[in-house]
């Protein structure tokens, strides 16, 4: 009795699974013919949809340069170095510039021009112009004594800008408190040395009427006012 009871259940079982089956498949037939189709997406939207990018190549030419080297700059020349010259504009005093002027009276080799010592009694129109000047040694007995001193030379520059003659105008001495003091001569070598620095100084020559004439003019020295 027991058993057949148990078969009965068993049956009973296996008819309900099998109907709750095929419900379940049913639900889901009618899920997939009956489910409403899908609408495209609205294109309005932040993320639309794009299409495939294009990419152009383009193709590259490879280009050949010269192997043609270009010739090195020419080296520098070196410079040459003078020592004591100095390039320096130097103040012209055109009132000791004048030259003398011989009177001819009643010499006619005179009136007619023959005589080399003749001078033009007129200012050219442009003085002669210092370009190169050339600073004077400090004798070592000068500076061993601390001798500081100033020295005026008078110079006659020729029409090619050199010195023809150098003679000493003025000395003095300059004090330690600031003055000087003219002085009827300067010992110690100090006036040699002015004069051999005006003598190697170079010059701009004179202008008169578009050409180069000879003129006069002065340079000015001073020993002992820097370190030398």
């Amino acid at each position: 009795m027991r058993r057949a009871s148990l078969d009965r259940s068993n049956h009973t079982y296996r008819r309900r699974l099998l109907a709750s089956l095929a419900v379940v498949l049913g639900l889901g037939v009618a899920l997939v013919q009956w489910w409403p189709a899908s609408t495209a997406p609205s294109t309005d939207g932040p993320f639309r949809e794009r299409g495939p990018e294009r990419i152009q190549v383009n193709e590259v030419q490879p280009t050949t340069q010269s192997r043609e080297r270009t010739p090195p700059p020419p080296a520098p020349t070196p410079p040459v170095v003078v020592p004591n010259d100095v390039v320096i504009e130097d103040p012209i005093d055109f009132d000791e510039g004048t030259l003398a002027v011989e009177d001819p009276d009643n010499d006619e080799q005179l009136r007619e021009g023959r005589s080399p010592a003749v001078s033009a009694a007129r200012r050219p129109d442009t003085n002669a112009r210092l370009f190169r000047a050339v600073q004077p040694d400090y004798p070592s007995s000068a500076r061993e004594r601390s001798i500081r001193a100033r020295v005026r030379v008078s110079v006659q520059v020729s029409k090619t800008g050199r010195v023809e003659e150098a003679i000493v105008l003025k000395r003095w001495r300059l004090l330690d408190e600031g003055g000087v003091r003219p002085v009827a001569r300067l010992d110690y070598g100090l006036e040699e040395a002015a004069l051999g620095a005006a003598r190697r100084s170079r010059f701009r020559p004179a202008q008169h009427d578009g050409r180069p004439v000879a003129s006069q003019t002065t340079l000015t020295f001073e020993f002992g006012t820097d370190e030398r």
